[in-house]
């Protein structure tokens, strides 16, 4: 491990808690470091409930690397299996394609908590926002909202979409909105009969202007047995950009930037989507819906970044190149951001070596996956055809004509559960 500039351990601070945050903190501590990180909430991230896909072999990697507990509980999805509402295929849908994919689902709540333990509560500081960041050259002075500051050797910007880092980094460079929402919610499995349909792969069901997504994580206790796990489900639609602040505007007319948590959706807003619910979702699906309490929303954005890294300010996650849901990647690329950055550190001689080797390799690569969204956004949301009028042959062809860039996500999982 090199040492600081005063030849102690390397001083790093940490700008943000959740997945990716606690992950740096992980792998600097173990580097050898002196790790502080700032989480701005004053309390423990709560468990969102919502499910997260990611490619199997990145399980595997994580586990491999104690990141994660070696019997953490998911599901395997083999397929997207592509369906459409048609009147004479209910309640499940006219079947297009199975789509082969490798997709592990977890619930995001479950893998913050395997993070979460390995992280020294000594290093993990609650309610502390940080207000500015100034590089140097040999060090970074953090300035946090209660007027005290430090300076780090290295700082890494773990603070989501909204990023300071990145608006230190790049002001010229911010988050587009991609003209459509994500609505969510989830239902514990116990109340909604029937629901083993979805033993298998994600189930996608596409209507005009968008699609749905419904799958099963484990439960909040991890429980994978029939019965005990949660549904969770999502449905893209288009709502315009001028529309949109009303759109994310709650029951009591705050207007939230970028999401509706669960519980703040106003009535008339849930009722206005269940309605078009009702026309685009077959019968087994809509009741899902109509049963799921407190829905929420996300508006999707997407982001590239000119670099991953200015001086001794990284960037990693969504602070960084932003990806649209439909990628998998997700708090998955955060992890994968850190561990690039910690394998850097280990094989180069310098720090700045280690940075310019990876500050390469994380930018183009995220970058990629961004443009990967926004082919996914195309084909799904903003010129989705009629699946019901197409076969796997005429679907796939349709699909790989705008899907061009090839991801892990998308194929075939090679070994079996």
């Amino acid at each position: 491990m090199m040492p600081g500039n005063s030849g102690k351990r390397m001083k790093v601070g940490i700008v943000g808690g959740s997945i990716s945050g606690c992950t740096a903190a992980i792998e600097m501590t173990r580097l050898g470091c002196d790790v502080t990180l700032w989480e701005r909430t004053g309390d423990e991230l709560k468990d969102r409930g919502a499910g997260i896909g990611v490619p199997r072999s990145v399980i595997d990697k994580y586990i491999n690397r104690d990141l994660i507990d070696n019997d953490t509980p998911y599901f395997i999805g083999e397929a997207f299996v592509r369906l459409w509402r048609t009147a004479d295929a209910q309640p499940y849908g006219y079947l297009a394609w199975d789509q082969p994919a490798t997709a592990a689902l977890l619930n995001w709540g479950g893998l913050y908590k395997n993070l979460r333990k390995r992280v020294p509560d000594s290093t993990y500081r609650f309610d502390h926002r940080v207000e500015a960041l100034h590089d140097s050259g040999d060090s970074v002075r953090v300035e946090l909202a209660d007027g005290s500051s430090d300076d780090f050797d290295l700082v890494i910007c773990a603070d989501g979409y909204t990023s300071l880092g990145r608006r230190t980094l790049f002001p010229e460079t911010g988050v587009k909105y991609a003209g459509y929402v994500i609505w969510r919610g989830f239902l514990a499995e116990r109340e909604m009969p029937h629901a083993e349909a979805l033993e298998r792969g994600i189930r996608c069901i596409g209507y005009p202007g968008g699609h749905g997504i419904f799958y099963f994580v484990p439960g909040a206790d991890g429980s994978v047995k029939p019965g005990e796990r949660v549904i969770n489900w999502g449905m893209y639609t288009q709502v315009p950009e001028d529309q949109l602040a009303d759109f994310m505007t709650d029951k009591s007319g705050y207007r939230h930037e970028g999401s509706l948590p669960p519980g703040a959706m106003p009535l008339a807003t849930e009722r206005a989507l269940k309605d078009k619910a009702k026309e685009r979702l077959p019968d087994f699906y809509l009741e899902m819906i109509e049963r799921s309490p407190d829905t929420f929303a996300y508006a999707i954005y997407d982001c590239q970044v000119p670099a991953y890294r200015k001086g001794r300010i990284c960037l990693v996650g969504d602070a960084g190149a932003f990806a649209r849901p439909h990628t998998g990647a997700g708090a998955l690329k955060g992890m994968s951001d850190v561990t690039g950055l910690a394998d850097s550190i280990k094989e180069n001689s310098s720090l700045e070596a280690a940075l310019q080797t990876w500050n390469q390799a994380r930018t183009a690569e995220n970058n990629r996956l961004v443009e990967f969204g926004n082919q996914l956004g195309r084909a799904l949301v903003k010129e989705i055809p009629d699946w019901s009028k197409m076969n796997p042959t005429s679907m796939e062809k349709w699909f790989n004509s705008i899907v061009t860039i090839q991801t892990e996500f998308l194929s075939p999982d090679k070994r079996k559960s």
